[in-house]
């Protein structure tokens, strides 16, 4: 049987997460960069976090999905 002392050592992982709240903006960049990944809105991170919450803010899910 599994000990919860094992339980609490072994590492954890993040299965479901939005980009619009989820992540700092910088990560984002930091990880397009990694990528090669060129088509962010923009490598500012306050223009990035901007333009998640516009979009994260449409009012209706078929809205938001349309980017």
């Amino acid at each position: 049987m599994t000990s919860e002392k094992i339980i609490r050592a072994v590492p954890k992982v993040l299965l479901h997460d939005h980009l619009d709240g989820g992540l700092r903006p910088e990560t984002i960049i930091e990880l397009a960069e990694k990528q090669k990944y060129k088509n962010l809105p923009t490598k500012n991170p306050k223009e990035l976090a901007e333009w998640f919450h516009r979009g994260a803010n449409k009012g209706n899910l078929v809205e938001y999905l349309q980017g």
